[in-house]
């Protein structure tokens, strides 16, 4: 037998959008940290097919950007292939290594600031994410990062200005939602829930909350879903207003339009962010959007870039009314663009700074359209995005209660025995009002006088009516009291989610036994 139960509170969306930063200048020094692990060191945990390409292909983004980047990753064959530049810095994704590349991070982000530069770090994971008891972690190849771990070892370690934490992994965000297969709903303390990570707030946090139990990869992206529509908003496509940096709101719905299409919730990865405190800035696309690549909206369609090593750089799909400036990379070689609803290609000049779609002529595609690997996922980018697409962010106040400790009465069987006694209590009240009618009663003398009868029946009427109140929730406290004693721990299917959208929040708990 099924029960379940269902509660959903929306919150009202949020701040002002903060000030915008100051003209994209030289006293900013970026730093990229980018982890991509396809193989974890639990044995039980599958292996990813595409941590290593999203690892790599995010150097690429974040040395566009002008980060300075460092790369752990073990890359196979066909990545070295078309990434040589990231298969000759890739460091394996050890914990040995992340402990060396910390504390050269932490020395060159300690030199930017004494040269008065204002210093941002990235930190980006690509890979698996797992649950113990009810701590969620990261994996590396050999390690876990817990969000202890995480804070103090890493963050904290290299005090960079502002922190931007990218994760594509399961239980990245106080469930189990999946990347990889096997993830299954359940509660629990995850590394965002540390006091670390939730109330800093130099650190900004943009999750995948995806809730399949499949693997979130597909092979038509040789990637994973969330890292390539965050690239492909990274490159320039959720750049909504077209101010030349892309903000957290953007990011949300950019991502979430390039997945409304797909009506199965478990294969829509969502997401959650929070920015940093004073600005929803997540990145700053000035400083190399002088070549970019120009969409107009008369030329509105879904679009794919990719080099020509078939490497898919982004896609995005604008609106009629919506211009798209893609960054156009530096020494990438041939690009092209495909245009899916007539699937026609276009060649990117690689000399000019600025390519404007309207001023070229399509031609036939170099290759066949690849086919879907999930039919859920040909659906990606259906939708389009524009400006008016774009809300302000939730104000989520869950995140900045859940380092608090627990209240006596947030314990489910603290409830249960408050129900129970409050039941017992109800219950000895009905009695003491039947007692107090039936006293009533044979205290009308059998020659009473006809007002003094009509007022004792008055009174017993008022006395059983009371019982019959005090009884029923009596009744109802005394039930609802064992169901919480009696309702099962950990062997049901529980889930608590809290999703952020662009112009709202849920809240959600379900539960069956």
């Amino acid at each position: 037998m099924t029960r379940a139960a269902l509660v959903a509170l929306l919150l009202a969306a949020a701040p002002a959008r903060a000030e915008k930063p100051a003209p994209a200048e030289a006293n900013v020094a970026q730093f990229a940290l980018i982890i991509g692990v396809n193989h974890a060191a639990e044995p039980n945990l599958p292996t990813l097919q595409y941590a290593d390409d999203d690892a790599a292909s995010y150097e690429d983004l974040f040395r566009l950007l002008g980060a300075r980047t460092y790369l752990l990753s073990r890359l196979d064959e066909n990545t070295q292939r078309l990434h040589p530049q990231a298969a000759a810095e890739a460091r394996e994704p050890t914990r040995k290594q992340l402990d060396e590349v910390v504390k050269q991070l932490a020395s060159d982000v300690a030199q930017a600031k004494a040269r008065q530069l204002s210093t941002v770090l990235y930190f980006v994971y690509a890979g698996h994410g797992n649950v113990e008891g009810d701590v969620g972690y990261l994996s590396l190849e050999d390690a876990r990062l817990t969000g202890h771990t995480l804070a103090h070892d890493v963050l904290e370690a290299i005090d960079a200005d502002r922190a931007h934490l990218i994760v594509d992994a399961c239980y990245s965000f106080f469930l189990a939602y999946g990347r990889g297969p096997g993830g299954s709903r359940r509660p629990l303390r995850n590394f965002t829930q540390t006091p670390e990570l939730a109330s800093n707030d130099k650190w900004g946090l943009l999750l995948s909350t995806s809730s399949a139990r499949e693997s979130h990869e597909w092979e038509g992206f040789q990637a994973g879903v969330f890292s390539h529509e965050v690239r492909s908003g990274l490159y320039g496509a959720a750049d909504a207003d077209g101010d030349g940096w892309v903000s957290y709101p953007e990011m949300v719905a950019f991502i979430q339009r390039a997945n409304g299409a797909i009506a199965n919730d478990k294969f829509r990865p969502d997401v959650f962010a929070r920015p940093p405190k004073g600005s929803d800035l997540l990145a700053d696309l000035r400083q190399a959007e002088s070549r970019h690549i120009e969409i107009q909206g008369k030329e509105h369609a879904h679009y794919l870039l990719e080099d020509g090593r078939g490497v898919r750089l982004a896609d995005f799909h604008n609106g009629p009314s919506q211009t798209t400036r893609l960054l156009h990379p530096v020494g990438a070689g041939p690009l092209y663009l495909r245009r899916l609803d007539t699937d026609q290609e276009f060649s990117i000049p690689p000399a000019e700074d600025v390519v404007t779609v309207a001023s070229l002529e399509p031609s036939t595609p170099r290759v066949a359209t690849r086919g879907a690997a999930h039919d859920a996922f040909s659906l990606l980018f259906s939708l389009e995005f524009s400006r008016a697409d774009v809300g302000p962010m939730p104000t989520l106040l869950e995140l900045d209660r859940r380092n608090e400790e627990p209240s006596i009465f947030a314990d489910r069987h603290t409830w249960g025995w408050l129900s129970v006694g409050a039941g017992i209590v109800g219950g000895g009240a009905a009695v003491v009002a039947v007692s107090q009618a039936e006293s009533a009663r044979r205290s009308v003398a059998p020659h009473a006088s006809q007002a003094d009868a009509a007022n004792a029946n008055a009174r017993i009427r008022s006395d059983n009516r009371l019982a019959w109140i005090l009884g029923g929730v009596g009744v109802a406290a005394e039930t609802a009291g064992v169901a919480l004693l009696l309702w099962p721990d950990g062997d049901g299917d529980h889930s608590l989610s809290l999703v952020g959208t662009p112009t709202s929040a849920s809240v959600a708990w379900a539960t069956s036994f």
